[in-house]
């Protein structure tokens, strides 16, 4: 890994990534899309990030990767809390964005709604997956802030590993088409946010050195939702937005227990393999056995109608078989 400093950036780059000069593409380009590969991410950090933020946010990469395979094309973004640090990060990140395809819009990069300076000033983080029928570059971008979490906390390396899930779940998706994908991942974040969430936090718990009980505790205080879902509405329905916690964290229960019913792997593999081909709700009832709007039912009408003690009958502090994903064997060093 290098370190090459820009004015107030230090960019941290594999030694194996060239960035192409305008017309020395190919006429047709090698789509390595979903598949697993040795090449390591970029790390792109605002000049007030310390060099320790990077290294673990690199850390908890490495450790997501390496229990769910290595995809790419990676970038990971990290902002800091300097406002003009940020700014000076957007114009690298819009530099960035044309030297890997000639293509790109500048004008409409500076203009974007959700720039660093706004994770700069309200935290977060979040994937940006580029695939689309328009633009000769297809990757995944992941920002990542210093605030809502920041290092120092626990939450970060878990929002880590679900920004990474992220990436695990959109590289099983080939299709460039808007509406193919959208279709495989569900507008609203009940499935999407809800797996990711509930992956991350169960791979969280399964690293050496984190407390006994972990995970209950996560997953117990994911409850709390419920006095937010309102009577008839199915988490299926609660988009992104004010409400969306709802569907966040009772959709992370909702894949706890659709991997309850069936098993780890079906849901982390076999499902996700098959989206391509069959569909979501195809996929779907394959490996699991029924509708997702049977499941959701049950799910809504039986298992969040439990008394909480009960709730304790999904095992989610145990797999229910051990992992094996045989092709994601790599080596990250």
């Amino acid at each position: 890994m290098k370190q090459i400093t820009f004015g107030t950036f230090c960019i941290a780059i594999a030694l194996s990534v060239v960035f192409p000069l305008e017309g020395a593409r190919p006429e047709k380009e090698r789509d390595d899309w979903g598949k697993i590969t040795k090449a390591k991410p970029e790390f792109y950090a605002a000049g007030d990030v310390s060099n320790s933020h990077v290294q673990l946010t690199k850390e908890w990469y490495e450790i997501a990767a390496s229990a769910w395979g290595n995809y790419g094309p990676l970038e990971f973004w990290i902002v800091g809390s300097d406002v003009e640090a940020a700014r000076r990060m957007d114009k690298e990140y819009c530099r960035v964005r044309k030297s890997k395809d000639a293509g790109y819009d500048v004008s409409a990069c500076a203009k974007r709604d959700y720039n660093f300076v706004k994770y700069a000033t309200e935290g977060n983080a979040g994937l940006n997956t580029q695939r689309n029928e328009h633009n000769k570059w297809s990757g995944f971008i992941v920002t990542m802030a210093s605030r809502n979490p920041g290092p120092h906390e626990e939450d970060y390396k878990t929002v880590t590993l679900h920004e990474y899930f992220h990436v695990y779940q959109h590289a099983h998706i080939f299709s460039r088409k808007h509406a193919e994908r959208e279709s495989r991942t569900q507008t609203n974040p009940w499935w999407i946010e809800g797996g990711a969430e509930y992956m991350a936090q169960l791979l969280y718990s399964r690293q050496e050195g984190v407390r006994e009980g972990y995970l209950n505790e996560k997953m117990e205080r994911k409850l709390r939702a419920l006095s937010d879902l309102e009577a008839g509405v199915s988490i299926r329905d609660i988009p992104y937005g004010e409400r969306g916690h709802v569907g966040y964290s009772l959709g992370a229960w909702f894949v706890a227990y659709v991997i309850h019913k069936s098993d780890e792997h079906t849901y982390l593999v076999k499902f996700h393999k098959d989206l391509n081909k069959l569909g979501f709700e195809g996929s779907f009832l394959k490996h699991f056995g029924a509708s997702s709007d049977d499941l959701l039912k049950e799910f809504h009408e039986e298992f969040l109608k439990r008394s909480l003690p009960d709730l304790s009958l999904i095992h989610i502090s145990e797999p229910t078989r051990p992992l094996y994903i045989s092709y994601a064997v790599f080596s990250l060093k």
